[in-house]
């Protein structure tokens, strides 16, 4: 119960960051243009919305990736008391870490 617990506060945890992250990539790229005015909705909504967006398109990736190369992965993988899908977690893992990516990424490219 405790693995449990912990799993998802470190769920919750990288959700926070992962929006908060986007939150601030979203203000900056409109910052840079403060001249446009569009219907605005909540920016956490907005970075909710992305974060299932980018993790969607990549489990649906990883999904072709699987069929096309006829690898097998189990259906269902238990971690402790949880049970999970692979590919979806793995393709959660990978939309949070996203925009952190996107951050070092853009920084590498600025001390060039």
């Amino acid at each position: 119960m405790l693995g449990a617990v912990v799993f998802f506060i470190i769920v919750a945890l990288a959700i926070w960051l992962s929006v908060r992250e986007r939150l601030r990539q979203m203000y900056l790229a409109r910052a840079d243009k403060p001249w446009e005015v569009e219907p605005v909705s909540s920016p956490f909504a907005r970075a909710v919305a992305h974060l299932v967006g980018v993790a969607g398109g990549i489990y649906l990736s990883l999904m072709l990736a699987v069929n096309f190369l006829e690898v097998s992965v189990p259906a269902r993988v238990t971690l402790g008391p949880i049970t999970i899908e692979p590919i979806a977690a793995i393709a959660i893992g990978l939309a949070f870490i996203q925009p952190f990516v996107l951050r070092l990424l853009v920084r590498l490219r600025r001390h060039k």
